[in-house]
């Protein structure tokens, strides 16, 4: 054990072993008893000092990174994949709103009373979130005219903001989290891509799950939620001013991932010093 000590603390438990050699005749029981304390004390200064050091290049206790984007242009897969990667919770902030709508169409309530969709915002829990459950078509027609709503946004703001507190760290996806919801993130990614492309990803999406599609169709609906998501006077679309901007048009997401990776890794480095 004496190898792995200190120099001072190898000499000191050789001198208190001696002390109590020599002593022993005299007054044996306290003459360990005492001889052990002393040296278990240091032995716990000795250990506690080099944890603190240790500590100070540790991981952070908390990292959020916020993604932004517009449909479709490979947030969500990407948050997923950096949550899994990192051993981080992850939240799509878009079903949060899915789920505000479903409550209100599942109780036959009027989809543009903000008293009643504020209620039921103030009722989601976030560890409940079914993605296929909250996917439809209907759900997503009623999340967008929900999520205009000033009330609607506050609640569930709240919440994300509650939820980007989880340790180690949180991933969140949206429309305005590094601008809105956690501002002071670490990490900003703003996830683009061209219109064409984004709609040929949904496109290809919907036809692998075997339901009819078309690509015209599919293309202007993401116009149109583009020209919402950016021109509302709520929390808009947009980049916060220190995100970084990842155009996947031309990446798949294996590239994508790497990029990401590579800024949240100096980010996460940064943080160490």
């Amino acid at each position: 054990m004496s190898a792995y000590l200190p120099a001072w603390l190898s000499a000191l438990a050789t001198t208190v072993g001696g002390f109590a050699f020599v002593t022993i005749g005299i007054t044996p029981l306290i003459t360990l008893v005492l001889a052990a304390a002393y040296l278990l004390f240091a032995l716990g200064n000795w250990l506690f000092d080099r944890d603190e050091k240790d500590d100070i290049h540790a991981a952070p206790l908390r990292f959020t990174i916020a993604i932004d984007g517009p449909a479709a242009s490979g947030k969500g897969t990407l948050a997923r994949r950096l949550a899994d990667y990192y051993g981080y919770h992850h939240l799509d902030t878009g079903l949060t709103y899915r789920a505000v709508a479903k409550a209100l169409l599942d109780q036959n309530m009027a989809l543009d009373d903000e008293f009643l969709a504020e209620k039921a915002a103030r009722g989601i829990d976030l560890s409940k979130l079914d993605r296929t459950a909250l996917s439809t078509h209907d759900v997503g027609e009623a999340a967008s005219k929900v999520a205009v709503m000033p009330a609607v946004r506050r609640a569930l703001v709240a919440a994300q903001q509650a939820f980007a507190q989880r340790s180690p760290g949180t991933v969140l996806d949206g429309r305005d989290i590094g601008t809105v919801v956690c501002p002071d993130a670490p990490v900003k990614l703003y996830i683009t891509a061209s219109p064409q492309a984004r709609a040929k990803r949904r496109f290809d999406e919907i036809k692998s799950s075997g339901a009819p599609a078309q690509y015209e169709e599919i293309l202007a609906d993401l116009t149109r939620r583009d020209a919402r998501d950016m021109g509302r006077t709520d929390s808009p679309l947009k980049p916060a001013a220190d995100a970084h901007l990842l155009d996947t048009t031309e990446m798949d997401i294996e590239t994508a991932f790497l990029a990401a990776k590579k800024l949240i890794d100096q980010a996460l480095a940064g943080n160490k010093h």
